[in-house]
């Protein structure tokens, strides 16, 4: 279990020095292109069953051959250099999970809507993405859902992105948190609407069952955070048990609604749902809040994984 610990210091480092790998040595990058070639074969079925069977069968196939890789990699490295190995793991690991990216996005997000200036042009790069999915309207009337989705994009990213992966890394090692990487993956882009929604049934069923116990620590690490930062914890807790099954999704309630209550406001997607009380407008300063409110729990969350696994070397030991 030490080198468990190792790893995961090695890659919690990387993260918060250097953010993201460059797209074309990242993980998640190269298993999005190896899915994208999958689902072009899936694209040219009409039947409903036989998209729903290919779906599973492809995702069932690359979940395991992803995992299978690493734990072959990192077992063959093993074998010749525990520091070949120990560089490996945390590599691997790395893209799996990510928090300084989350953080960095809102606050360009905020950054923007600070300035007031609502043109796409006069946003940073790196966002001009994100103001896309968000029905444009002018002036501050657009303000509002771009405040909300930020923040509930971060706070259900916290669960996808960081919780869910150290999870399985936990009980799985790094091909454990590869798997769920690929798994998480997969729902993302086979998710289509209208006439291919059967090819990603399988993959966003199978991503709900891996999600339901990190969703809801997710949710109670943020109504601890809550409590941690001064914001208000009693309400985040109130908001989570309230609200939670208010998203079409079984899990993504817990986090966002957490954070909603957390902040004192409604996080709304029209004509969808509405989390937590309006009981202040929202604005761009929110994001902030939400911003620290993630970091506190992304600590909480990552000391605690690593006191799990110095728990289990001391219970191996003895």
């Amino acid at each position: 279990m030490n080198e468990y610990i190792l790893i995961l210091v090695l890659a919690v480092l990387w993260d918060l020095a250097l953010a993201e790998p460059p797209a074309a040595i990242h993980l998640t990058v190269w298993i999005g292109r190896v899915i994208s070639v999958v689902e072009k074969t899936g694209l040219k079925m009409r039947s409903h069953a036989l998209q729903y069977i290919f779906g599973m069968l492809a995702s069932l196939f690359l979940i395991a051959l992803f995992g299978w890789l690493s734990y072959w990699l990192l077992a063959y490295l093993g074998g010749i250099s525990f520091v070949l190995y120990i560089i490996a793991a945390f590599l691997l690991l790395k893209p799996t999970f990510c928090f300084k990216f989350n953080a960095r996005m809102s606050l360009l997000v905020e950054k923007y809507l600070k300035g007031g200036d609502y043109r796409i042009e006069s946003a940073d790069k790196e966002i001009r993405y994100l103001l896309t999915t968000v029905e444009r309207e002018k002036g501050d009337e657009f303000a509002p859902p771009m405040i909300s989705s930020t923040i509930r994009s971060l706070s259900e990213n916290a669960s996808d992105f960081l919780v869910a992966p150290l999870f399985y890394f936990l009980i799985l090692g790094v091909p454990g948190a590869v798997a769920y990487r690929v798994s998480n993956t997969l729902d993302g882009m086979l998710g289509h609407r209208g006439e291919y929604e059967y090819l990603g049934k399988f993959a966003a069923c199978l991503d709900d069952i891996l999600n339901y116990i990190p969703a809801r620590l997710t949710g109670l690490m943020f109504v601890l955070s809550a409590f941690v930062s001064g914001l208000d914890g009693k309400n985040a807790w109130k908001m989570a048990l309230r609200d939670q099954s208010k998203t079409e999704s079984p899990n993504a309630g817990w986090p966002m609604a957490a954070t909603a209550g957390a902040l004192g406001v409604r996080l709304e997607r029209a004509g969808h749902y509405a989390l937590g009380d309006a009981d202040k407008p929202l604005t761009a300063g929110h994001i902030g809040q939400a911003v620290r409110l993630f970091r506190v729990m992304s600590a909480i969350d990552i000391i605690g994984s690593i006191g799990i696994l110095f728990l289990l070397s001391w219970v191996s030991l003895n």
